[in-house]
């Protein structure tokens, strides 16, 4: 059991590590500071980036649940 949760705990870590990395910038970083800023973004969300947002939480949860399971269990 422990090790079932252990392989899902690292697919979750993967996947958030990809998630948060396909999260756009809110501008004022390092890459705009050196001129790799993309000038004339429109601000606000798309539905895209709700949805990645989404995904991206529900992620989280179960990255939390794993890791608590694994605590108690391991």
């Amino acid at each position: 059991m422990v090790y079932v949760l252990a392989f899902f705990h690292a697919v979750f870590c993967i996947a958030l590590i990809g998630l948060i990395l396909l999260h756009s910038g809110k501008g004022g970083g390092l890459s705009s500071s050196l001129g790799g800023g993309v000038g004339g973004t429109m601000p606000g969300t798309t539905i895209m980036e709700k949805n990645l947002t989404r995904l991206t939480l529900v992620v989280v949860a179960l990255f939390a649940m794993t890791n608590v399971a694994l605590i108690f269990l391991g």
